[in-house]
C-alpha cells in the first residue's frame, strides 16, 4: 500500500471511529502497535506533505455524479474556522466568528453542495479552505469565482445556484449571466432597481405588491402562511437584461427579497423559487454537522496544507454518510441506526430525526466494538504496472466494508 493511500485509509477510519478531528483521537481509534505519539507524528507528517487532493476529490465526484443533473439545486456559502487561541498556525487571519459574532483568528471555507432529488440531502461537491494572509490570495470574490468555475467545468451550466445576501454583488450576477446559468440570490435592502423604466428602491417596490400566491411554511416550529409575488425588474449595471424580484411577506418581520433569472409560465412559479431558496439552509446543516459530529474546529495541525487535507477528508466522510441517507431501508443503514440506538442511556444519543447524526454515531459504535485490525476492513490496494494514478477505495467498497 502506498503511503498516501495508507494515510487516507487511516484518516477516514479514525475520523469515523473517533468522531473527532484531533489526531490523538484518530490515533487511538487506529490502535496501532506503537505509541500514540508516534502515530500522531506520522499522521501529521502525512497531512503536511499530502498531494493527492485532486485525485481523491475526483474519485468522490464520480460517485456522486449519478445524483446530479440539470435540475439540481446548488447551495453555495462560506463558513469560518475559528482558532481564537492559536498563534503558531500558518496564515492565520482575522475573521468574523459566526458563532460568537466576534472578530478572531481563523480561516474561511467556501463550500458548494448539491441537493439530492429524493431527500434533499446536501452532497458536498466543492470545498476550499483559504486565508487572506496567504501569499497568492487575491480577494474573497476571486475565491468564490474559483468555486463557481469549478462547478461549471465539472457539472456543466445546468441546475440552479442558490446564494445568501452576502453574495448580492454584480460580480457574481455577471458571471451567471455570461455563462447562462440560473441563480437565486437573496438581495440586500439598499439595492436600486428599474421597474417599468423608472429607478426605484427595492424595499419601496416590494411594498407596492401584497402577494398573489400563498405559501405555507414552518417558522420556529410554527406553521405560517406567507404571501409571494414576482416582479419583473432590471438592474442598472445590466442594461435591459430581464430579472425577477420574488417578494416573500410573512416569513419574518421584513419581506424576503430574492433575485432570480429563472422563469416559467406557471403562475405559482414564484412559490417554487421561494421554496428552493429556503432549501439553502441545508448547507448550514452541513456546516453544523462537521463542527458538531467531528469537532472540526478543534483540530491541532498547524500547516495550511494539513488543514486543507484534513478538511477535505472530513467533508468526504460527511459526503459518504449523505449518500447512505439515500438508501434508508438498506441493510447497512438499518444496522448503523440500530447501533446508534443501542448507545447506553448514560451517553448522549442522537435524535432519530437527525439521520446524519444517527448514521455517524452508529458507524463509530460499530468500529469501536470490532476486535479486528484496521486492514481487515480495507482490502489491500496495489498499483498495476505502469499505473501512476493514486488508487483509493471507492464508495461501493466502503459500503461493503462497513456492511461486513
Amino acid at each position: 500500500m502506498q503511503a498516501e493511500e495508507k494515510l487516507v485509509t487511516n484518516m477516514l477510519y479514525g475520523l469515523a471511529a473517533g468522531n473527532s478531528s484531533k489526531l490523538t483521537e484518530i490515533a487511538r481509534s487506529l490502535e496501532e502497535e506503537i505509541t500514540i505519539k508516534k502515530t500522531v507524528e506520522r499522521l501529521s507528517r502525512g497531512l503536511q506533505k499530502f498531494k493527492g487532493n485532486s485525485v481523491i476529490q475526483e474519485n468522490y465526484l464520480k460517485t456522486v455524479q449519478e445524483y446530479i443533473d440539470n435540475t439540481t439545486i446548488y447551495p453555495i456559502d462560506n463558513s469560518d474556522v475559528a482558532k481564537p487561541y492559536s498563534v503558531a498556525m500558518e496564515s492565520l487571519h482575522k475573521i468574523h466568528d459566526g458563532s460568537t459574532g466576534e472578530i478572531t483568528n481563523g480561516y474561511m471555507t467556501l463550500e458548494i453542495t448539491a441537493l439530492t432529488h429524493k431527500t434533499k440531502v446536501a452532497l458536498p461537491v466543492y470545498e476550499h479552505v483559504y486565508s487572506a494572509s496567504e501569499e497568492n490570495f487575491i480577494s474573497e470574490d476571486e475565491e468564490v469565482l474559483k468555486g463557481l468555475r469549478f462547478l461549471s467545468k465539472r457539472f456543466g451550466h445546468g441546475g440552479i445556484r442558490v446564494m445568501d445576501r452576502g453574495y448580492d454583488a454584480n460580480v457574481y450576477i455577471r458571471y451567471f449571466v455570461q455563462n447562462k446559468e440560473h441563480f437565486i440570490i437573496r438581495m440586500k435592502k439598499n439595492r436600486v432597481v428599474k421597474h417599468n423604466g423608472k429607478s426605484v428602491g427595492i424595499e419601496e417596490l416590494a411594498s407596492r405588491y401584497k402577494g398573489k400566491c400563498v405559501m405555507k411554511c414552518t417558522l420556529q416550529g410554527e406553521e405560517v402562511y406567507c404571501k409571494v409575488t414576482e416582479i419583473p425588474i432590471q438592474l442598472p449595471a445590466f442594461g435591459k437584461q430581464q430579472f425577477y424580484l420574488v417578494v416573500v411577506s410573512g416569513f419574518g418581520k421584513n419581506p424576503m427579497l430574492l433575485l432570480t433569472n429563472c422563469r416559467s409560465s406557471d403562475s405559482r412559479f414564484c412559490v417554487a423559487i421561494a421554496k428552493m431558496y429556503l432549501l439553502r439552509w441545508r448547507i448550514e446543516d452541513h456546516f453544523r454537522f462537521k463542527k458538531q459530529q467531528y469537532d472540526f474546529e478543534n483540530f491541532r495541525v498547524r500547516r495550511l496544507n494539513a488543514i486543507r487535507t484534513l478538511h477535505q477528508l472530513v467533508t468526504l466522510l460527511t459526503g459518504y454518510l449523505a449518500l447512505l441517507t439515500q438508501h434508508a431501508g438498506t441493510a447497512i443503514s438499518c444496522i448503523l441506526r440500530q447501533a446508534a440506538r443501542s448507545i447506553p442511556k448514560s451517553r448522549k444519543r442522537p435524535p432519530k430525526k437527525l439521520f446524519h447524526y444517527e448514521l455517524a454515531a452508529g458507524l463509530a459504535r460499530l468500529l469501536r466494538k470490532t476486535s479486528a485490525n484496521l486492514m481487515v476492513h480495507f482490502p489491500p490496494m496495489r498499483r498495476r504496472p505502469n499505473d501512476t494514478q493514486l488508487l483509493l477505495f471507492s464508495y461501493s467498497d466502503w459500503v461493503r466494508t462497513v456492511n461486513s
